[in-house]
C-alpha cells in the first residue's frame, strides 16, 4: 500500500525531532524519497510512504505523530492503476 502523508510540523517539537531524524531515532524504513515542503509554509510537508498493511504503517508512523500539529493520510496509486480503474468506467 502506498500513502501519501501531508503534516504540519509543530514548531514547539522542531528542535527535538530534527536531533531524533539526525541520531536515527525515528524509523524511515516506509518512507520512500524525500519530504517536501511547500515554499509559503515550510512547516507543511508532504511525503511518500509504503507499507504492507495499514497496520504497518500506523505502526511505523505513530512514533512521528508526536511532532505535527496536523497530520493526513490518503492512500494513492500509481499512475498505471490509475489508468486502469478510469478505463474500466468508460
Amino acid at each position: 500500500m502506498t500513502f501519501l502523508v501531508k503534516v504540519r510540523v509543530n514548531i514547539k517539537t522542531m528542535m527535538e525531532f530534527g536531533q531524533k531524524l539526525q541520531k536515527g531515532e525515528l524509523d524511515r524504513s516506509c518512507i520512500k524519497g524525500e519530504t517536501y515542503c511547500i515554499k509559503d509554509d515550510p512547516a507543511v510537508g508532504y511525503s511518500i510512504w509504503e507499507a504492507k498493511t495499514r497496520e504497518e504503517f500506523d505502526e511505523k508512523f505513530n512514533p512521528w505523530k508526536q511532532y505535527y500539529e496536523e497530520t493526513e493520510v490518503t492512500e494513492v496509486i500509481s499512475p498505471g492503476e490509475a489508468m486502469k480503474l478510469l478505463l474500466s468506467k468508460i
